[in-house]
């Protein structure tokens, strides 16, 4: 094992910078249908992939004026662009759900054949490939399908699920085991305080200077992430394979860490696939685990599974919330409160813990309190109609999150240590799952509701909440 902790550090600030990138990819489609709107009423019909382009830079989210944002032709634009990037939304999640879900299941079983530097480089090459057909995209204007093919993509090498997994474990290796909580609430603190950074300067660079630029950033980020974790991963697992000293190994086979051995390759028979998977469906259930532990097991994955479709039914829609009227907001203003909300969550998250640990509340008690939070914030949203309930919500934000915080410490207190690899690959599973088809169900569900009910999310959000509440009373 030779990773160094501060090249991990540097490979995560780069995937965090890109990551915030991307997730505002979403901006740049509602602004595309909007302008799209506005010419076509207009009667403009026969435009040039330049003109539109143009347009699209020029026009961006960051021109709506708030005072004009109520009148009902601009509420007619508003609800058909949303209307349009909800139901493109949901189509990429289709097209990337299959693929993503298959290979985060293969990539986290075979990792050990395959190894960690080869699977993180894996993921980085497909959400490089990813950003680049975006921004051929917004080029060259090519049909809606493209969006589609870029989701497939991604979705072939895993993505980000993936790619976290992948430093996770990497971290869990050069960590000693009594620092890992704290260095991994470390890490989360400079994340957090490096996407808020981030998502406020992406406001502000969006309204000056369009989209194109900050994808182009993110394809070089990640071009820089593939070269330091190809140099400076030198990482050698336990059950290595070792080749004779006359075989000669090409570079790309060489990141598979030695497993080129013919061996390896024959080992992998149907019987040894079948054992995997037989663990990953029997983990819960072992022998030997006592009824109260397995109970105890699976109350808490189901309630990290119904808490996960209820965010993501929030999250998936949240930035047409923001779009929409009577907020009708700029992108940076979006920045602002992305930017404000991440701080907030990271320190008044992290001070809350601290309290309710030291009154004496279990995790399951604080999972429950924090659905409370959850479905509180949820009918907040669901009613607010001025910015500043938006920002008051940060009050309760910072307390919604704790089960995703503590489904690993609850289920680890359950486990044996040899059974942690194949739940934190089931849990990513599960994860990948809910946040792919979630998003896209979502998105077609308010899709179709948005004219007639633009707060059905929120409420339904709120109501699957009421589910992981009681199973973790």
């Amino acid at each position: 094992m030779n990773v160094s902790f501060f090249t991990i550090v540097a490979i995560l600030c780069l995937q965090t910078l890109s990551t915030c990138i991307i997730s505002n990819i979403g901006q740049y489609i509602y602004s595309f249908y909007l302008q799209t709107y506005a010419f076509t009423s207009n009667d403009i019909l026969n435009l040039t992939n330049d003109t539109l382009l143009s347009s699209v830079d020029d026009f961006n989210i960051s021109n709506k004026d708030p005072e004009q944002c109520s009148n009902s032709v601009s509420n007619e634009a508003d609800a058909w662009a949303q209307q349009q990037s909800a139901d493109l939304f949901s189509k990429i999640g289709l097209w990337r759900s299959g693929p993503m879900i298959i290979m985060t299941c293969m990539l986290g079983l075979y990792m050990s054949r395959l190894g960690k530097r080869f699977v993180l480089i894996l993921s980085m090459i497909g959400i490089a490939m990813q950003v680049l057909i975006w921004l051929t995209i917004i080029y060259f204007q090519l049909p809606e399908y493209w969006w589609y093919v870029a989701g497939f993509i991604g979705g072939l090498t895993g993505g980000e699920a993936v790619l976290h997994l992948v430093l996770n474990l990497f971290i869990i290796d050069c960590t000693k085991k009594n620092d890992r909580s704290t260095r991994f609430v470390l890490l989360e603190a400079m994340t957090t305080t490096l996407t808020a950074m981030t998502d406020f300067g992406i406001g502000y660079y969006i309204a000056w200077n369009g989209f194109a630029d900050l994808l182009w950033a993110s394809f070089i980020l990640q071009l820089i992430s593939i070269f330091v974790v190809f140099l400076f991963f030198n990482y050698s697992s336990p059950a290595t394979v070792v080749s004779s000293p006359n075989q000669t190994t090409s570079p790309l086979l060489s990141l598979t860490e030695g497993n080129n051995d013919i061996r390896t390759k024959e080992s992998c028979c149907s019987t040894s696939s079948c054992r995997k998977f037989a663990d990953i469906c029997t983990v819960f259930c072992r022998r030997g685990r006592s009824k109260i532990k397995s109970t105890n097991i699976l109350l808490t994955l189901f309630a990290y599974i119904f808490y996960s479709l209820a965010y993501t039914a929030i999250l998936s829609i949240f930035l047409w919330y923001q779009l929409d009227a009577p907020f009708c907001w700029s992108s940076t203003q979006i920045g602002n409160y992305d930017a404000l909300a991440s701080i907030t969550c990271a320190i008044f998250s992290v001070l809350g813990m601290k309290l309710l640990t030291y009154v004496g509340a279990n995790d399951a008690f604080i999972c429950a309190l924090s659905h409370v939070f959850f479905c509180g914030l949820s009918i907040w949203f669901a009613f607010a109609r001025q910015s500043w309930q938006l920002y008051a919500s940060l009050l309760i934000s910072p307390f919604v999150d704790y089960q995703n915080s503590l489904t690993w410490s609850m289920m680890s207190k359950w486990l044996e240590p040899n059974e942690y690899t194949i739940v934190f690959t089931l849990i990513t599973i599960i994860y990948t799952i809910c946040s792919i088809l979630g998003n896209s169900f979502f998105n077609w569900i308010y899709a179709l509701t948005v004219v007639a009910l633009p707060k059905l999310m929120f409420l339904l959000a709120a109501g699957l909440c009421v589910i992981p509440f009681i199973l973790n009373m």
